[in-house]
Parts: structure tokens; C-alpha cells; sequence
């Protein structure tokens, strides 16, 4: 269910913002629709987390995989720029359940298989990010992006057929606690730590994802199928790193990883302004997309020690983090862009990413030092 539902969502991925372009939006429309789907994204994460601790998984699994199959029915009918802000509205809140959701029962594995729970489970992202994009390159070379999406309707509809038969599981609260829990998780190292690396995250993911095809669009005229290969290189590449990952884990501290995927961010993010060739691009992808790889399961994991009884919404709160970001940045990028161009937009980015990295090593550092002081 989760890899129907994923690949259904992420068959707008490399196309969503050049057909809003086709539907006559401007860069900062299409800066707005990033926003507000990420307000979306932001409003109903941690009501969704809440509600899955209390009442169960399956019901907030199935009403995402619902919105998931109509927002794609709904961009294929789009004719102006709002249908595919609404569209891409009900896509984000469905994928929210999906995803949040999704990790946290990933999460609730048995303690010694929690690495390989929340690997599956990023394993399972990153192929639907594969299948997704590559289905829609070869797709474009024959059909319009609309026709892509009445696709991905179709697929969508494969995971709701599948979340029928979806074990019922108990819930974990008998009643809402939601100051208490909230409380908490606030209070958490844990949850702090990843809620903050979280934010760095979706500045690069936002800057590769939203920006970057209009980038190689407006300035290199690369068509709609060169740019979902790129991406599809960017997938690809996170599907590679993540099958050895419960071995890489096992061996290497979480925060390590996460050190090492935000050195991997910041250095494309610096040499992609001097990019100029085809090839040039795919490299640079294949490293965003191994820094991707690893950053994701390595934070969830550190998450995912929270309390059992709140690790719905543990996630929904560090994953919030993001969801902020989203909303401020990609039109502060979409006036920076305008303003002084992609390549100063890049070249900030990356600054920002080697902040993100040395507060990482920071905590690692101290991370350790408590270790060595407890034993």
C-alpha cells in the first residue's frame, strides 16, 4: 500500500511546477503553491499524529490514500494555476497521513529491528521516488504532463484497494493528552536535535526539488523529460545508498551519518552554479540524492527512541520543522532568485547547509561526551 500510494503521490513530482508554468502561474505563483501546500503539510501533521496515537494507524492510512488517488484526478482536470494549487493541496495532506504515518508504524518495530523497519520503510520511499519520475520520463516522450497525472490517479487507486484489507491495530491511548504530550516531546534532545536538522533539510530538499527544474528549464531549455530523468537520477540514488543502510547503521552512530549527508548537501549546492552540461547535472544529483538517502532513516532513527506512547506525534513534530521551512522559503527564494538569479540563490543555500553541518557535529560531539561521562 505505502509504495502505490508513494509512487502515485510522487508522479507530480518532476513536473507539478512546469505545468503550473503551462497554466500561465509565474515563478512566485509557483513559489506561493510550494508555500501553501507546506502550510498544509504543517496544519494537519500534528492532528494527525494525535489522532493516530489515539484511535489507530489504519483510518488515517486509508483517508490518505483516498486524497492521494483525488488530488491526481483533480490536476488532471486542472485549466488554471488555483486547480493546481488545490490539487497539490489535497496531495500534500494525503501524503502527510501516508508518510507520517507510515514511519511511525516503521518505527514501532521490535527494538533490535528498528533499523531495519525505518530502513524498509525509506527504501520504500525511495523506490516510489525512482518508479515515479522514471515512469513519467518515459511517459512525457509520448503524452502531455496532464495524462501523467490521470495515470498516477489510477495507481493511486491500487493503494486504496489495498488499504482494505489493512490489519486493524489497538490504539495506544485510551483518551487525548495532548498538553502532556506535547510538553514532553518539546523537552526532548532527541526530538530537538532532529526537528532542527530537519529544517536545514528542507532548505536543500526545496532548493533541488521546486528550484531546480526551473532553473535547468529557464536557463538551459532542457525539456520536461531531461529534467524527470535528472530527478529520477536523484531517486535512484537514494534507492542505492538505502539498501545497504541497516548494515551502514549498525556500524556508524546515527549523527555520523547525518554529519556526513549535510556535508554531501552543502558541497552540490556549491558547485552547481558552475554546472553547465547534462552530465554535469546527473553527477550532482546522484550526490543529492546519496546525501537524501541517508539523512532521513539516520533522523527518523533518532526519533524513533521517543516514547511509544507519543511516537505519532514525535514525528509529526520534528517532520513540522520542515513543513516551516517550506512555507517561508520558496518564496523568499522566489525573490532572491528574481532579484540577484540562480546562482547567488546557490551559493546562499550552501552557506546556510555548512551552519546545518556544524551544529550537527556539535551535538554529536556532545552526544559523545555524555556518553563517555555516563559510562
Amino acid at each position: 500500500m505505502n509504495l502505490l500510494t508513494l509512487i502515485a503521490s510522487n508522479m507530480t513530482t518532476p513536473t507539478l511546477y512546469l505545468y503550473a508554468l503551462e497554466l500561465g502561474a509565474s515563478v512566485a505563483y509557483v513559489g506561493i503553491i510550494a508555500s501553501v501546500t507546506s502550510v498544509a503539510r504543517l496544519v494537519s501533521r500534528i492532528p494527525i499524529g494525535l489522532v493516530s496515537d489515539r484511535f489507530g494507524r489504519r483510518p488515517i492510512m486509508r483517508i490518505g490514500a483516498l486524497g492521494i488517488a483525488a488530488s491526481l484526478m483533480l490536476l488532471y482536470l486542472a485549466d488554471k494555476p488555483l486547480n493546481v494549487l488545490l490539487g497539490s493541496i489535497i496531495n500534500a495532506l494525503g501524503l502527510t497521513a501516508i508518510f507520517t504515518i507510515g514511519l511511525t508504524m516503521a518505527s514501532e518495530s521490535q527494538s533490535s529491528r528498528k533499523a531495519t523497519g525505518v530502513s524498509f520503510f525509506a527504501l520504500a520511499s525511495s523506490l516510489a521516488m525512482v518508479i515515479a519520475p522514471g515512469t513519467c520520463s518515459l511517459l512525457l516522450l509520448v503524452l502531455r504532463i496532464r495524462t501523467t497525472y490521470l495515470i498516477g490517479a489510477l495507481i493511486g487507486l491500487g493503494g486504496i484497494l489495498c488499504s482494505i484489507p489493512l490489519a486493524a491495530l489497538p490504539s495506544l491511548r485510551k483518551a487525548f493528552d495532548i498538553r502532556g504530550s506535547l510538553k514532553s516531546l518539546l523537552k526532548d534532545k532527541r526530538v530537538q536535535f532532529v526537528a532542527t536538522m530537519e529544517a536545514f533539510f528542507s532548505l536543500a530538499f526545496n532548493s533541488i526539488f521546486v528550484f531546480f527544474p526551473l532553473y535547468l528549464s529557464e536557463e538551459f531549455q532542457l525539456t520536461s523529460a531531461e529534467i524527470s530523468f535528472l530527478l529520477t537520477m536523484y531517486s535512484l540514488a537514494m534507492l542505492t545508498v538505502r539498501l545497504p543502510l541497516p548494515r551502514i547503521l549498525r556500524r556508524i552512530e546515527e549523527k555520523t551519518i547525518i554529519c556526513l549527508g549535510f556535508v554531501d548537501f552543502a558541497l552540490v549546492l556549491m558547485i552547481l552554479p558552475f554546472s553547465n552540461t547534462f552530465v554535469h547535472f546527473s553527477a550532482l544529483m546522484l550526490a543529492a540524492g546519496t546525501a537524501h538517502g541517508l539523512l532521513f532513516p539516520s533522523m527518523a532513527l533518532v526519533v524513533s527512541r521517543s516514547s511509544r506512547l507519543d511516537l505519532g506525534l514525535a514525528n509529526s513534530l520534528y517532520l513540522c520543522a520542515g513543513d516551516v521551512v517550506s512555507i517561508v522559503a520558496p518564496i523568499g527564494i522566489a525573490l532572491l532568485i528574481e532579484a540577484s538569479g540562480y546562482g547567488s540563490f546557490y551559493m546562499v543555500v550552501s552557506a546556510v547547509i555548512w551552519i546545518g553541518f556544524v551544529y550537527a557535529l556539535r551535538e554529536r560531539k556532545n552526544s559523545g561526551q555524555s556518553a563517555a561521562t555516563s559510562a
